[in-house]
C-alpha cells in the first residue's frame, strides 16, 4: 500500500485523540474499520506507530517520527492549496475575511458590506489560526479574526500584521440549569467543583486551549474527562442541556441559548484568550485595517450586549 495524504491525516488524528475509539468518533467511522486501516498504514511504514493499552494509544519512537513528519507535510500541502486558490483574480472592490466561528464575524461582514467602497464580501470560517495565517500570507485572505492564548502567542509570517481587538476574554462554564453545582452556586464556580464531570468541547487544535484547560484542571487537583467533541456548538449545547456534561464556552460563541442552560464564570479566571485582527500588508485593502479594527470592536461589543439581553451572565472582558 502506498502512503497517501489521507493516511497521514489519520496518523496525526489518532495521535491527537489519544485513542483509536475517540479518533473513530471524530472521523465518524467504526472503531474496527479505523483499527484495520491503521494496521495497513503501519504495515506500509514498516512497524508499529502506536502502543495500545486499556487507556488508549501512545506513539512509538517510529510513531513520533511519523507524526512529526506527517504534520509538517500536511502544513506544506495546506499552504500549497491556499496559494493555488489565491492565484485566481480578485477584484479590488472585494474583501476576503477569515476567522474562527464567533458571533462578531457576522457583525464585521455586515459592516464591510455597508462600506461604500466594498462591493463583495466573502467569509471563510476556520478553527486553525495557523491555516488562517497561511491564507493571509498567500494572499487568499485580506483580514482574519484570530484567537490567541497565553503561552501560545501567534507567530506572524512575513507580510502579515496584527493588532488587538479584545485584550482578555474569559472562558466560562455552561451547565444545565438544574445541575447541582448551578443550583447551589449563584456566583463564580471553582474549577475543582467540576472534578467529577464529563466535559464536552472542540476537537484538539493548534490554539493551545486544550493544553491550558488540562493544566488548569490539574492545578485544581483533577484530570478532566473530555468524553465528547463537536465543532457544532448547537450539538455541544444539546449535551449540556440534557445534563450529559459541561462545557467551556466563550461569551460570543454561536450557540442556541436556552432556559435549560446556565453559565458561570470560573474563580481566578484560569482560562482566557486575546482576540486579534490580522491582515495582509500586500492586500489591496490593507489601508482599511483601522476601519476593520473599529468594525471588529463594535461587532464584539454588540455581541456581548446581545447575549446579556438574552439572559447570559456578565463576562469578564476588556476591549482594546
Amino acid at each position: 500500500m502506498n502512503v497517501e495524504l489521507r493516511h497521514l491525516r489519520v496518523v496525526v488524528l489518532v495521535a491527537e485523540a489519544g485513542s483509536v475509539g475517540r479518533a473513530a468518533r471524530w472521523l465518524k467511522v467504526s472503531q474496527p474499520s479505523l483499527t484495520a486501516q491503521l494496521k495497513r498504514i503501519e504495515a506500509a511504514f514498516g512497524g508499529e506507530l502506536f502502543e495500545r493499552s486499556r487507556t488508549g494509544v501512545t506513539p512509538t519512537p517510529l510513531g513520533r517520527y511519523a507524526v512529526d513528519r506527517a504534520r509538517a507535510i500536511l502544513v506544506d500541502v495546506d499552504h500549497l492549496s491556499a496559494t493555488v486558490s489565491a492565484m485566481t483574480a480578485v477584484e479590488s472592490s472585494a474583501v476576503r475575511l477569515g476567522g474562527f466561528p464567533t458571533a462578531p464575524m457576522s457583525g464585521i461582514a455586515s459592516r464591510l458590506r455597508d462600506h461604500g467602497e466594498i462591493e463583495q464580501v466573502s467569509i471563510e470560517v476556520e478553527w486553525s489560526s495557523s491555516v488562517l495565517l497561511q491564507q493571509l500570507e498567500s494572499g487568499r485572505l485580506d483580514f482574519a479574526l484570530l484567537r490567541e492564548f497565553p503561552g501560545f502567542e501567534l507567530r506572524l509570517p512575513s507580510g502579515v500584521e496584527a493588532t488587538t481587538v479584545v485584550e482578555s476574554e474569559s472562558a466560562y462554564v455552561a451547565l444545565s440549569a438544574d445541575h447541582p453545582v448551578a443550583v447551589r452556586t449563584h456566583g463564580e464556580i471553582d474549577l475543582a467543583a467540576l472534578c467529577d464531570e464529563e466535559w464536552i468541547g472542540e476537537p484538539p487544535d493548534d490554539s493551545g486551549f486544550h493544553v491550558l484547560f488540562r493544566a488548569a484542571c490539574e492545578a485544581a487537583g483533577f484530570q478532566p474527562r473530555v468524553e465528547h467533541h463537536s465543532v457544532d456548538t448547537s450539538v455541544l449545547m444539546g449535551f449540556v442541556t440534557s445534563g450529559q456534561g459541561v462545557a467551556l464556552i466563550s461569551p460570543t460563541s454561536y450557540r442556541m441559548l436556552s432556559s435549560d442552560v446556565t453559565t458561570r464564570t470560573l474563580a481566578g479566571d484560569p482560562i482566557h484568550r486575546k482576540l486579534v485582527l490580522a491582515w495582509s500588508t500586500d492586500s489591496p485593502r490593507a489601508q482599511m485595517a483601522g476601519d476593520v479594527l473599529e468594525m471588529a470592536s463594535t461587532a464584539y461589543s454588540e455581541a456581548i450586549a446581545e447575549h446579556a439581553r438574552r439572559g447570559e451572565h456578565p463576562q469578564r472582558m476588556h476591549v482594546a
